[in-house]
């Protein structure tokens, strides 16, 4: 009886193990999501304390528009000319999918924000620990933090659709 009881309590104790070993697992998990999240949102506030120069100009300025149901949109940028901008923030790097990401996210307020956009709506990539970039790919402008600002002033004056959007 003694040696049932044994046995059943080491098998209750190597399922415990078992389970913690799986929740210290899925805690590690969530912590590196939590430290990325954590980058992430740094890296939103410093292009809002960056974009907040505009607001002086007279541009509007919106930041986490609900988009699709799904996520938001950054930052959207409205120029005093009517271009708006939608703004898609990365730390560090950037890739075809942000890209395709952020398009579809200028066509949508487009569509659905038509009377902030009265010039069109632009796909931005806002790359904020890059210095000294400010590339035109995919039909995406793609900034480094540093640029952004002089980067919008330019598009937001441009009297036709900048040839990166055609087909847009």
């Amino acid at each position: 009886m003694l040696v049932a009881a044994g046995a059943g309590a080491t098998v209750v104790a190597g399922a415990v193990v078992l389970v913690m070993g799986g929740l210290v697992i899925d805690a590690r998990r969530w912590l590196r999501l939590s430290a990325r999240s954590a980058v992430g949102a740094r890296s939103e506030n410093a292009a809002r304390r960056a974009l907040n120069v505009l607001a002086a100009e007279g541009w509007r300025l919106r930041h986490s528009l609900p988009y699709r149901g799904r996520g938001d949109i950054d930052s959207v940028a409205i120029s005093p000319t009517g271009v708006a901008f939608a703004i898609e923030m990365k730390t560090r790097t950037s890739d075809a999918r942000h890209l395709a990401s952020v398009r579809e996210m200028a066509l949508w307020l487009y569509r659905r924000r038509r009377r902030w956009c009265r010039r069109g709506a632009l796909p931005v990539l806002c790359v904020v620990r890059a210095r000294g970039l400010e590339r035109v790919e995919g039909r995406v402008l793609i900034v480094s933090l540093d640029r952004l600002v002089p980067a919008l002033r330019v598009a937001a004056g441009l009297s036709k659709r900048p040839a990166f959007l055609a087909g847009v």
